[in-house]
């Protein structure tokens, strides 16, 4: 009997069309031999609820929420927990972009090898063709805008995931957790093969790099945070790492229940923008609220935009060093992925970009 695959989703405010068509696609497979994991990280209500309804008319799938939407976007840890709850012996890193060619599973079928990881090539489709598509659209009839080699399907042992403990929960947002954790599987000692099968078709959408993450926005970004976690991956070359530090409870997680007590904070306090008080909160007073729910309330300085204001800076008279609430996001967000990634937490940015909401449970922690 040929070796059964876990295909193990990462979900996160998407629309549920793309995922539907991806799973009718496994529906389609030549064989059954096959289960999903679904994990969806922390999607907003309507986001779930759509894609939840849709994957749990597929006998195949199981949905998992996990996470609450306060938290930061982390692929690792909801890839994690897929790993940790896939019941074979295989996984294969999905994506909800993915059409799936007829044949698919069986290939997987025929290939998997406990010392060994397969990487696929994939083809994308144009946003024109991607409208089109339809459940019953045929795998062979949809043209290609062209193929790239650098992505992020893995077929590989669970027991080589579970060897260097997942992938790198360090890395927020988007960018280099999986070329991580193909290397760090290599360092192991499993072997790649790239496999030239064109089996898999990519359902377009706006790629990360368009957005501008030197402007602030209402979905959370650091700045030039591609480039920090791609600096996070060449230490993990450099000092040949197979396990990540601070990982040893990997693919556990904060769950939505948990995201309730963050409504009832013990400590309240209100900062505006000014330089000074910023630092100095975030750097000195934060870490003393031990044992508290802290909400801290980060509004942008009145004085900021007021004419007097202006006026003394024109006559260059001394007034308070101001921050952007840009400048402010970026440094909340650097305490969270850098300190905070495995507390129960939640963030908020406002509609208007000028006021921020940070809720930091210091008692739950996953570590």
């Amino acid at each position: 009997m040929s070796a059964r695959t876990t295909f193990v989703y990462a979900f996160r405010n998407r629309d549920s069309r793309r995922v539907m068509l991806s799973l009718e696609s496994l529906k389609r497979q030549t064989h059954s031999n096959f289960e999903v994991v679904f994990v969806d990280y922390g999607s907003d209500n309507e986001f779930a609820s759509d894609v939840k309804k849709v994957v749990e008319t597929f006998k195949f799938a199981t949905y998992h929420y996990v996470a609450h939407p306060g938290l930061l976007w982390n692929k690792s840890k909801a890839l994690n927990y897929g790993i940790k709850h896939a019941a074979s012996e295989y996984i294969f890193i999905a994506d909800v972009d993915i059409i799936f060619h007829p044949k698919t599973v069986e290939l997987f079928g025929n290939i998997a090898a406990p010392d060994q990881a397969f990487l696929f090539k994939l083809g994308y489709i144009d946003r024109e063709e991607s409208a089109k598509l339809k459940p019953e659209t045929e795998f062979a009839s949809i043209s290609l805008k062209h193929f790239g080699d650098v992505n992020g399907m893995i077929l590989a042992p669970k027991k080589a995931f579970e060897a260097v403990h997942g992938f790198d929960e360090f890395f927020h947002f988007y960018g280099s957790e999986d070329v991580d954790v193909f290397q760090r599987l290599e360092f192991s000692g499993i072997k790649f093969t790239n496999r030239e099968e064109p089996y898999f078709k990519h359902i377009w959408h706006r790629i990360y790099n368009s957005y501008n993450d030197a402007e602030i926005s209402t979905i959370p970004r650091i700045f030039n945070i591609k480039r920090i976690n791609k600096e996070h991956f060449n230490y993990h070359s450099d000092n040949k790492t197979i396990v990540p530090t601070s990982q040893k409870d990997w693919g556990k997680l904060i769950m939505a229940s948990e995201g309730v007590v963050l409504e009832k904070p013990s400590v309240e306090i209100n900062l505006d923008t000014t330089h000074a008080k910023v630092i100095h909160f975030f750097e000195v007073q934060l870490h003393h609220f031990q044992n508290e729910i802290i909400k801290i309330n980060i509004s942008e300085t009145r004085s900021n935009t007021d004419i007097k204001t202006k006026l003394k800076k024109i006559l260059k008279k001394n007034t308070e060093a101001q921050m952007t609430v840009k400048e402010v996001n970026d440094i909340v967000l650097s305490k969270i992925v850098y300190l905070y990634r495995n507390h129960n937490y939640s963030y908020k940015i406002a509609a208007d970009f000028k006021s921020l909401e940070f809720v930091l449970d210091f008692k739950t922690t996953l570590k």
